[in-house]
């Protein structure tokens, strides 16, 4: 005969298994709570991870955008120091007209007319690269110049020379 009215095995059953099917209940709703939980942080995850990307893509365009702007202001630096190799065209032969010849024809500029310049002009217009300038080396360069050809530099050449010196530039 039962002790407290029923039998307290029964008893004890009936509460576990009320226990197990609310232990189960309660596992169900964690389970749920679990993937909320997880669809929230992968959403969070992906929230923080776009602006994370747009924060980087806006900072890469800045870094850009300031690279830009220290190559320009270098080139133009740069600019400022180069020696101006444009030429007044005066029909005067001077150191600025030999360093710009020198430029343009890839020797050493330093606005002296020697023999190394005088080579290179002449390998240029076709006369005889001896390194002396003379009547001759002068009707080479008028005949390249398609100038009068009479063997003076005189400043009608000298002017053409000048000119096709600043369209070489």
């Amino acid at each position: 005969m039962p002790l407290f009215g029923k039998n307290v095995k029964a008893q004890v059953a009936e509460k576990a298994e009320k226990v197990a099917e609310k232990a189960a209940e309660v596992k169900e709703e964690i389970k749920e709570e679990a993937t909320e939980v997880k669809a929230k942080i992968q959403s969070n995850d992906a929230a923080i991870k776009a602006k994370i990307e747009a924060n980087l893509a806006a900072a890469k365009a800045k870094a850009e955008e300031a690279e830009a702007k220290v190559e320009a202001k270098v080139e133009a630096a740069v600019e400022e120091l180069k020696p101006s190799y444009v030429l007044n065209v005066d029909g005067v032969w001077g150191p600025l007209t030999t360093r710009t010849t020198q430029h343009i024809l890839g020797v050493t500029e330093d606005g002296i007319l020697g023999p190394i310049t005088t080579k290179a002009i002449q390998t240029k217009v076709g006369a005889t690269a001896d390194g002396e300038w003379g009547p001759l080396t002068t009707k080479a360069m008028q005949t390249f110049l398609g100038v009068t050809v009479d063997g003076i530099k005189g400043p009608e050449t000298v002017k053409a020379w000048q000119t096709w010196c600043n369209n070489q530039l």
